[in-house]
């Protein structure tokens, strides 16, 4: 048997899906997400689209779905209620007629990687409390503070889904999860767990077909009311067979999916390219030269304000102290700055140490997630930013400090 990590009640699908994003704002969020390796409620909460609660709260729903207790429709609407009213996500779920524990957290991930004698109860603990500080899940802080590969990741939350599906035995898949040491571990028929490394596009070919405006609302619904029929086929394989669109716009589709997870167009312009070659029966290539000469609304780059956002040097409660701050505030950087201090929001090093940061990410140097725990780990521990990232071990030793970053050594 062989499993893949359950990616149902997806956080962005729930949020459009729920009608609290768009689907423009969603494409945006997953660009920037997949672009910076950021998890996707950081990224809703970073550009303002909602607020940390109601993350919270989709994050327990997400968790009941896959959990098999809850329904993912159900779920749906507890998410749209409860970002409207005052009431809690168990009130709302009580109203909804379903009863149950909205903190139910049976198989989780620390329980797992405990039991299985790959960590210890104290390292789960005390990655569980920086997860909360910094709101990165517990699977990536586990991953950066180098506890687990990113490969014995794949396969702990592999045998979670198995055990929580009820398709193999707890025990066995325990005993595998502990020896596991490569991607795919194989014990017997009964339990052959599987990291799959996906390197599929991170926007969906009904997402892209919604906004580039060839598919509508109802047009995507009657497709999933198909795929839910028919278990043989996936909604791209529905939309496909339908014959509603032409095998060249179908393959220019999945080209510029190829292009957008290779960052080299982003969705936006991608949906652009995608409504010329449909609506004037163009090649993609020139339909992309065309869309080349208009601007692009955003290129999925994290600026200095996403960066001070995301680590917690600027809080909400800070945006509502201070005023509107710009997410992208190129041309007033400056002016940003200097709000920024002189208001004591963030001071002199603070900022100089989140923009020496924002340096090594453009660098490829750090990664946003890694920017934000060495922030958060500089904060806390009163040492400068070097001996920081030197505790760490991450940005490639000596070859860290390049010309732009050495001006910001602390």
């Amino acid at each position: 048997m062989t499993a893949s990590i359950d990616n149902r009640a997806m956080l962005g699908e729930l949020f459009y899906k729920a009608g609290l994003i768009n689907i423009a704002q969603l494409c945006q969020v997953l660009c920037i997400a997949h672009k910076n390796s950021l998890p996707v409620g950081r990224v809703l909460t970073m550009v303002g689209l909602t607020k940390h609660k109601t993350i919270e709260d989709a994050l327990k729903l997400q968790n009941l779905v896959r959990q098999n207790v809850l329904a993912y429709e159900l779920a749906i609407e507890a998410l749209r209620q409860v970002s409207a009213s005052r009431a809690g996500l168990a009130a709302v779920l009580q109203d909804l007629g379903w009863q149950g524990n909205v903190d139910r957290d049976e198989e989780n991930l620390g329980s797992l990687l405990v039991e299985a004698g790959i960590l210890t109860q104290k390292s789960i603990e005390d990655s569980l409390g920086l997860s909360r500080h910094i709101g990165l899940p517990l699977a990536r802080v586990l991953v950066l503070q180098g506890l687990v590969t990113a490969s014995l990741l794949g396969t702990a939350l592999s045998a979670q889904t198995l055990i929580r599906s009820g398709r193999a035995d707890r025990n066995q898949t325990i005993r595998a999860l502990s020896s596991a040491n490569s991607l795919t571990i194989s014990t017997n028929s009964n339990c052959d767990i599987a990291l799959i490394n996906s390197r599929a596009p991170y926007i969906r070919l009904d997402e892209l077909l919604l906004l580039a405006g060839l598919l509508s609302v109802s047009d995507v619904k009657k497709f999933m009311q198909l795929e839910e029929s028919d278990c043989q086929r996936t909604l791209g394989e529905e939309i496909v067979e339908s014959g509603m669109f032409s095998s060249s716009l179908i393959a220019a589709a999945v080209r510029l999916q190829t292009m957008m997870a290779k960052h080299q167009v982003t969705p936006d312009r991608a949906a652009r390219a995608l409504k010329l070659v449909f609506s004037k029966n163009i090649s993609l290539t020139k339909a992309l030269k065309e869309i080349l000469r208009e601007s692009d609304p955003y290129d999925g780059n994290i600026t200095l304000y996403h960066l001070l956002r995301l680590s917690g040097l600027v809080t909400a409660y800070d945006i509502r102290r201070l005023g509107h701050l710009p997410a992208h505030p190129e041309g007033g950087t400056g002016s940003l700055e200097e709000r920024l201090i002189k208001t004591g929001i963030v001071n002199r090093s603070a900022l100089d140490a989140a923009k020496r940061c924002l340096l090594l990410t453009q660098e490829g140097f750090l990664t946003a997630e890694q920017a934000m725990i060495v922030l958060h780990h500089w904060s806390w521990s009163g040492e400068g930013l070097t001996r920081v990232l030197e505790k760490l071990q991450w940005a490639g030793g000596n070859r860290l400090l390049t010309l732009k970053a050495q001006a910001f050594v602390g």
